[in-house]
């Protein structure tokens, strides 16, 4: 799946997860979290899928959705709840 920075950092925070970048290294954490709940990878598909098991998401976005945003540039939102 071919993924963009900008795509998987916006259905984060749709899920109320922050994500930045430093080099090569995604740090993802919750609004306003401490440093004791960041979770560092070098992948962007590890951190898309942590980030939405952080936020209670995990299951409730159909990868096939994201796919679909991915190709079309379209984004989806992530449910809460």
């Amino acid at each position: 799946m071919n993924m963009k920075y900008k795509t998987v950092q916006e259905v984060l925070r749709k899920a109320g997860i922050v994500m930045s970048k430093k080099g090569e290294v995604h740090r993802i954490n919750f609004f306003s979290g401490l440093e004791n709940t960041a979770y560092y990878t070098p992948s962007l598909q590890d951190a898309l899928d942590k980030g939405l098991a952080m936020a209670g998401g995990a299951g409730k976005m159909k990868p096939s959705a994201f796919a679909k945003s991915a190709q079309t540039g379209i984004s989806t939102s992530a449910r809460i709840g």
